[in-house]
């Protein structure tokens, strides 16, 4: 990542607490490899990208947000091996039909909380799903409430096409990336 990008990913730890984590590899290292494919997004007008995020004190570090005047959007980063993925209204994560002992509760519910604080933006999440191992995964099917699941090749154009939608002049989200 290059200078575009404000924060590090150093507050990132392997924790068997964190409820998204990759398999096969460091959360580190999967959010790198997020970081570099959300490095372009920071040349298009009125984008800014902040790793190594906290949006509260409680929240857990989250891998990314990119932000626009109108528009956040938390991304967390996984890496899974091939399987057909698929998350109950709970927000647990099952390969296969087997739970993995992973949940995207704790990310909706620091959306839920920052929908509330930022009343004038939009917030949603994405989950960025790298493979690991052979075979890519089958991603979980989009729901409203859920965050959209991508694969590395839909990211740049995914989350470009909903920063331009969503475009207005406000003032900019501003995160402290040094909880």
């Amino acid at each position: 990542m290059v200078h575009r990008v404000r924060g590090t990913l150093d507050g990132l730890t392997d924790d068997e607490t964190r409820l998204l984590r990759p398999i096969g590899m460091s959360v580190r290292e999967a959010a790198a490899r997020t970081g570099t494919l959300l490095d372009r997004l920071a040349d298009l007008p009125g984008v800014r990208v902040f790793a190594g995020v906290r949006p509260t004190k409680r929240s857990p570090r989250i891998g990314f947000a990119v932000c626009t005047p109108s528009q956040v959007l938390l991304v967390e980063s996984v890496a899974w091996p091939s399987g057909a993925y698929t998350v109950t209204p709970q927000g647990r994560v099952l390969c296969d039909g087997i739970y993995i002992g992973q949940s995207v509760h704790p990310l909706l519910g620091t959306v839920r909380l920052l929908r509330r604080l930022a009343r004038r933006q939009h917030v949603g999440a994405v989950v960025v799903v790298h493979p690991s191992g052979r075979g890519a995964p089958s991603l979980p099917a989009r729901s409203p409430a859920g965050p959209a699941w991508l694969a590395p090749d839909q990211v740049h154009t995914h989350l470009a096409r909903q920063l331009l939608l969503r475009r207005r002049e406000t003032t900019y989200c501003q995160f402290d990336t040094n909880y």
